[in-house]
C-alpha cells in the first residue's frame, strides 16, 4: 500500500482482517476493513464470498454479527449480495439426504446441521429490509423472501397461525398428487383432552366413520372451532430455528413431558406424552421448545418437530388412539437405523409433518407464483385477491403484479386496464410507495409506445403521468409518513406529511356541500398531515416550527371539534416546552373544553384525526395540565428540596435545583407517552425487550409493518405483548390528587 492506495497484493490481508473482526464480533471494524478493499463496486460479490463462505460453513461466525455487518454496508444491493452468500451456503448444508427422513443417524445429523445453519435469522432480516427498502432493492429483497423463505417460516415471521398435519400414513406419491385423505390434523382438544389441572393431551383428529365402516377424509368438522387446530410458532431464540408452539384457541404451549411416560411401543422403546400447558401464555420452559427439521427438500412444508430437551421427535402412532375419532400425539427418539425406521409405524415418514399457513391469502399466493415465474397462476390468484381485498392501497400491489404477469404472458389487451386502475389509486406515486416503481416503469414504457402507434382510443386516452391532483395521492403520502414516523425517521416523515398537506386533489363538485372547497374527508386528512408534521418537529425539539404547523391546521376551513381539541393540546405542549406556562394552561383549558364537547357527541375520535378515543384524549389533557401546573407553581422544586432552603443554599443552587426538577418531571412524563404516537398511553403493554407501547399502536404496527419491535427491530408477535400494570398504576396515581405529593416526593429521592 502506497500513499493510501490499496493494491491487489493487499487484498488477502484486508480480507483476513475483515474475517478476524467478524470472529471477534466487531461488525463496525469489519465494515471499515472491508471498505478499504480495491475495486469494491465491481468485485464486491467475490469479496463477500471470500469473507463469508468458508467461515460461515464452518459455523465460526455469529449469525447476528454477520447480519449487522451486512446491514451497515453502503448499498442495500451489497447487503443483499451478502445475504445470497449466506443462503447459498446454508441451503447446501441444510439439505436433507435420502436417508434422513426416518433413519436415526441421518435424522440426528440433519437436525444438528440445521441447528448450525438456522433459516429464521435471515428470514427476519429480509422481512425487516422489505419494510424500508425502495425501488429495485425492495423488489430484490421481496423476490428473495418468496424464493428462500418457505410459506411456513413466512407465517412464523409475520405471526400468522399454522396448521400441522401428520404424514405418517400419507405416501409421498399421494402427497405430490395433493391427496390429503390420510393426513391428520394436530389440535388442542380443550376439556375433552384434560389430563390433570395443569395439562391437556395433544391429539390428532382422525375423522369420522361412514355408514359402511370406511373412514372419511380426516377433515376438521365445520361445527368445531377451527382455532383449536391452529398454532403459532413463536421464536424462542431470534438467532436459531427453535420455537414455542402455542394454541391459537387456548393460548397454551405444546410441550413434551419428562414424567407420566406413555406405554412403550412394540419394540420396547420409551415414549413421552405431549401436552398443552393449561396456564395460558405461561411457557412450560425448555420442554416446550421445538426445532423445525426440514425434511421436504423441494416440498417446502414438510418438517419433523424435534424437542431438544427430550431429544425426541413428535409423532402420532397408528396403534395408540384415544377413541374412534382421536389419536394420541407423543414423542420418541429417532430409530437406531434405517431398517428400524422402515419398520416403525409410518415407515420412513413416521415423524413427518406438513406445517402450512392456516390461511394463506390469495395475494400472497399470487405474488409467490409471480416470483416463481408461474404467471398464469399469478394472474388467477391476484384476480381472486382483488375480489377479496377491501383496501384500495392493497389493490395497487395486486394490479401491478397482475399487469406485469399479463405483459410477460403477452396478453397485451389486459395490461392497459390494470395500468389505468393504478392511476386512479395514485399512479406512479402509489407504485413508488409500495416499492413497485420498476413494474410501473416496465408497463408504462410499453404503454407509452402503444400511445404513439395504436389506434385504440382507450390506449390513446391513457395518461402516463400522475400528479398530486389524484385523490388517492394524499392518503398514500400519509401512509408513507406514518411508516417513517414509526421508525423515528422524523425528517423523512415531515417530507411525506408536507406532500400530503399541500396537495390539491381533484374532487367531484357535486359531492361538496354548502359551498365547501373540499369534502370533509379531505379536510380531516389535511389537518392530520399538518398535525403530524407538528408532532415530528416536537419530537425533534423544534417547538416553534411545531407551533407554526399547528396554527396552519387550525386555520383550515371546516375543521372538526375533535381536531381542535388535538391542536390545542399540542399547542399547549409547545408552550410548555417554551416555558410559557400561563399560555400553556390557557390552551389546555380550551383543549379540554373541546374534548368534553366531542366526548358528548361521539364515543371516540375518528381514526383519521387521532388514534386515541375522546376519553383518553381528555386524560392526556388533564395529565399535561397537571405537569404545567406543577412547573408553573414551582411545587416540584420545593419537593426536591424537601420544602426547605437552608442558609447555605444560594440562588444559583436553587436555580440548578429548579432546572433539575423540571427535567426530572418532564422525563417522568415522557415515560407515559407511546413512542409511536407521542400520545398518552391508555393501555400500555411491554415487549420482551422491555419497550412499552400503547396496545393499539403496537398492534397496528405489527399488522402493517411486520412482526418486529420498531425500536429494537427484534422479532415480536402480538402474543408476546403483556400489560404494563405497574406503569398503568403509576399513571393513575399521578392523576390522583391525594397521592400526588407523595409520588413526586418519592421521585425526588
Amino acid at each position: 500500500m502506497e500513499n493510501g492506495v490499496v493494491e491487489a497484493a493487499d487484498v488477502e490481508p484486508l480480507l483476513a482482517e475483515t474475517r478476524a473482526h467478524l470472529l471477534n464480533k466487531q461488525p463496525d471494524r469489519a465494515r471499515a476493513s472491508f471498505l478499504r478493499l480495491p475495486e469494491l463496486e465491481t468485485r464486491r460479490k467475490a469479496y463477500l464470498d471470500a469473507t463469508l463462505r468458508d467461515f460461515y460453513a464452518a459455523s465460526l461466525y455469529d449469525v447476528s454479527v454477520v447480519l449487522t455487518f451486512l446491514e451497515a454496508l453502503p448499498s442495500w444491493h451489497w447487503t443483499l449480495d451478502g445475504c445470497a452468500v449466506l443462503q447459498r451456503v446454508g441451503s447446501a448444508l441444510r439439505a436433507p439426504s435420502s436417508g434422513a427422513r426416518g433413519g436415526g443417524n441421518a435424522l440426528r445429523a440433519l437436525e444438528a446441521r440445521q441447528r448450525q445453519f438456522p433459516q429464521l435469522p435471515l428470514a427476519f432480516f429480509l422481512h425487516k429490509l422489505m419494510s424500508h427498502l425502495e425501488d429495485s432493492a425492495r423488489v430484490r429483497a421481496e423476490s428473495y423472501w418468496y424464493a428462500w423463505v418457505s410459506p411456513t417460516l413466512r407465517a412464523v415471521v409475520t405471526g400468522q397461525p399454522l396448521e400441522l398435519y401428520t404424514l405418517a400414513r400419507t405416501g409421498e406419491t399421494e402427497q405430490k398428487e395433493g391427496d390429503a385423505s390420510k393426513e391428520e390434523l394436530l389440535y388442542a382438544p380443550g376439556n375433552a383432552g384434560t389430563f390433570d389441572t395443569d395439562r391437556r393431551n395433544a391429539l390428532c383428529w382422525l375423522g369420522e366413520d361412514t355408514e359402511g365402516g370406511e373412514r372419511r377424509q380426516a377433515a376438521w368438522p365445520e361445527e368445531k372451532d377451527r382455532g383449536k387446530a391452529q398454532w403459532r410458532l413463536i421464536p424462542a431464540d431470534a438467532h436459531a430455528d427453535t420455537f414455542f408452539v402455542q394454541s391459537v384457541r387456548f393460548e397454551e404451549f405444546l410441550y413434551a413431558a419428562d414424567y407420566a411416560k406413555f406405554k412403550r411401543d412394540a419394540r420396547g422403546k420409551t415414549r413421552s406424552r405431549v401436552f398443552t400447558w393449561r396456564k395460558a401464555r405461561e411457557s412450560p420452559g425448555s420442554s416446550g421448545k421445538w426445532q423445525l427439521v426440514d425434511l421436504g427438500g423441494k416440498q417446502r412444508e414438510v418438517f419433523a418437530l424435534y424437542n431438544p430437551y427430550q431429544r425426541e421427535f413428535l409423532y402420532a402412532p397408528t396403534a395408540d388412539t384415544m377413541d374412534s375419532k382421536r389419536r394420541y400425539v407423543l414423542t420418541r427418539a429417532a430409530p437406531d437405523g434405517n431398517r428400524e425406521a422402515s419398520e416403525t409405524e409410518g415407515g420412513a415418514r413416521w415423524c413427518a409433518w406438513r406445517v402450512a399457513p392456516a390461511q394463506q391469502s390469495a395475494m400472497e399466493r399470487g405474488v409467490e407464483a409471480f416470483f416463481a415465474k408461474q404467471y398464469p397462476m399469478a394472474v388467477e390468484q391476484l384476480t381472486l385477491a382483488l375480489n377479496d381485498l377491501p383496501d384500495n392501497t392493497e389493490h395497487v400491489k395486486c394490479f401491478a403484479y397482475r399487469m406485469t404477469a399479463n405483459l410477460r404472458l403477452r396478453r397485451f389487451d389486459q395490461v392497459a386496464p390494470d395500468f389505468q386502475a393504478i392511476q386512479k389509486l395514485g399512479g406512479d406515486k402509489a407504485a413508488i410507495f409500495h416499492g413497485l416503481a420498476h413494474l410501473w416503469e416496465e408497463n408504462a414504457s410499453y404503454l407509452a409506445a402503444m400511445v404513439a402507434s395504436s389506434s385504440d382510443q382507450q390506449v390513446q386516452a391513457l395518461e402516463i403521468e400522475t400528479s398530486p391532483e389524484n385523490p388517492f395521492f394524499m392518503r398514500h403520502q400519509l401512509a408513507r409518513g406514518d411508516d417513517c414516523f414509526v421508525r423515528r425517521d422524523y425528517q423523512a416523515a415531515i417530507l411525506s406529511y408536507q406532500e400530503a398537506a399541500t396537495c390539491n386533489p381533484t374532487i367531484d363538485a357535486s359531492a361538496l356541500e354548502g359551498g365547501s372547497l373540499e369534502d370533509a374527508e379531505t379536510t380531516r386528512q389535511r389537518v392530520r398531515a399538518y398535525v403530524s408534521c407538528a408532532k415530528c418537529f416536537f419530537a425533534l425539539e423544534e417547538s416553534e416550527n411545531a407551533w407554526q404547523y399547528l396554527s396552519i391546521a387550525h386555520d383550515i376551513a371546516g375543521i372538526s371539534i375533535e381536531s381542535e381539541a388535538t391542536i390545542f393540546l399540542w399547542k399547549g405542549k409547545c408552550r410548555r416546552a417554551q416555558k410559557t406556562y400561563d399560555d400553556a394552561l390557557s390552551l389546555l383549558e380550551k383543549a379540554f373544553d373541546r374534548a368534553t364537547a366531542a366526548s358528548a357527541a361521539s364515543a371516540s375520535l375518528p381514526s383519521s384525526v387521532s388514534s386515541i378515543g375522546c376519553g383518553v384524549l381528555k386524560r392526556s389533557i388533564l395529565m399535561e395540565m397537571k405537569v404545567v401546573g406543577l412547573l408553573r407553581q414551582g411545587i416540584y422544586d420545593t419537593l426536591l428540596s424537601n420544602g426547605e432552603n437552608g442558609p447555605g443554599v444560594n440562588g444559583e443552587d436553587a436555580a440548578a435545583s429548579g432546572r433539575a426538577a423540571e427535567k426530572m418531571l418532564t422525563q417522568m412524563m415522557e415515560v407515559f407517552h407511546c413512542p409511536l404516537s407521542l400520545e398518552l398511553m391508555d393501555d400500555p403493554v411491554t415487549t420482551p425487550d422491555g419497550n412499552t407501547y400503547e396496545r393499539a399502536m403496537i398492534e397496528q404496527h405489527l399488522q402493517i409493518n411486520g412482526c418486529f419491535d420498531p425500536l429494537t427491530r427484534m422479532p415480536l408477535t402480538k402474543a408476546q405483548l403483556h400489560p404494563n400494570r405497574a406503569l398503568k398504576q403509576l399513571m393513575e396515581t399521578l392523576l390522583s390528587d391525594h397521592r400526588l405529593g407523595l409520588l413526586l416526593a418519592s421521585c425526588s429521592m
